[in-house]
């Protein structure tokens, strides 16, 4: 397609939420041809996000905006000025939608001699979400900035597949074929159940929550795995290296894969890593009181980042500036 001019529409529908599958396909083709592409569509997607009257979505008023864009050398604020001022834009982006549309999953095949198997390396970009389905049914789903490694076909006697990151799983049960999960901490060992993992290699922690079924979890250097029934989590301190088993409730701990966020009683570190790889934004903070407060909540892909920093600065001492790029600093400004 012609780059310049087809691509135009194909975003307007997208951000008024009326795109096909056809759609879908040709702008996440766009998008991974160029880090270019990629940038000029965030651009745009932070002013959409930006501008949250509740009045018409013009999609005339964004086609001006990014012809002009692409035809010339104006800055962006100054076209954004120009296009905020011709109509009221609706925040009708649902990140939801908008992480499953730049999906830049990467497939790699890699020979495995001795079983004479491809393996599968699927990657989903910071903002993003992806399901996958594996050979045996067993369905996944992969949270933002998460990586699955897994066979194309599985061998007999053994399903093995590698998260870093988070992941739901619902496995296929097969008690002849166990199912194992391999992380860095802990190998999970199944034969059909659901189960939530977060296990990002950029956290302090690192937890199994179980939903239906059981589960094993066997430590490194370990002989014995630790079981757990529903309702129950393993929870890792990487950082003291021990671990416990206490309450969970894993419809909370993997509402993300609903297009939730729901949170108990968490770190404000946690909260902003967990922001910045739903929303894939830099959000920075230099206060140490920060540190000790702890949150709790939940919202919808509906938000966007500002809806989100707005409702945070609303009921917690803190206020935000955008500083760059898809990037905000956080501010500590105690409540009077």
């Amino acid at each position: 397609m012609n780059h310049k001019t087809d691509i135009e529409p194909i975003i307007s529908r997208y951000l008024n939420g009326e795109y096909s599958q056809a759609d879908r396909q040709d702008l996440n083709r766009w998008l991974t041809e160029s880090e270019e592409n990629s940038r000029t569509f965030f651009e745009i997607k932070d002013v959409w996000d930006a501008s949250l009257k509740k009045e018409d979505s013009t999609k005339e008023a964004l086609l001006s905006f990014y012809r002009e864009k692409a035809s010339n050398s104006k800055p962006l604020v100054s076209l954004v000025r120009q296009w905020k001022a011709a109509a009221g834009i609706a925040a009708a982006l649902t990140i939801g939608l908008f992480t499953m549309l730049i999906l830049n999953m990467t497939r790699n095949s890699i020979p495995d001699v001795q079983h004479k198997q491809a393996m599968v390396t699927v990657n989903v970009p910071l903002g993003s979400k992806s399901r996958v389905t594996l050979a045996d049914s067993t369905i996944v789903f992969l949270n933002s900035g998460s990586e699955l490694q897994y066979p194309s076909v599985f061998v007999e006697g053994k399903r093995e597949v590698s998260l870093i990151g988070e992941a739901f799983f619902n496995v296929k049960s097969d008690t002849a074929n166990p199912f194992t999960v391999k992380t860095n901490d802990y190998d999970i060992l199944v034969t059909g159940t659901q189960f939530n993992v977060c296990a990002y290699g950029d956290d302090p922690f690192s937890k199994v929550s179980l939903k239906e079924g059981k589960v094993g979890i066997l430590f490194t250097g370990k002989s014995e795995p630790v079981g757990i029934v529903p309702g129950q989590q393993i929870y890792l301190n990487r950082v003291e290296r021990k671990y416990q088993v206490k309450e969970s409730d894993a419809e909370v701990e993997s509402s993300w894969k609903e297009g939730e966020f729901r949170y108990k009683e968490i770190s404000f570190p946690e909260l902003i890593k967990r922001l910045e790889r739903w929303y894939n934004v830099t959000l920075t903070y230099s206060l140490p009181q920060l540190d000790e407060m702890r949150y709790s909540g939940n919202f919808k892909n509906q938000e966007t980042i500002w809806q989100v920093l707005d409702g945070l600065k609303l009921t917690t001492p803190i206020d935000y500036k955008k500083k760059g790029f898809r990037e905000f600093e956080i501010i500590y400004k105690p409540m009077k």
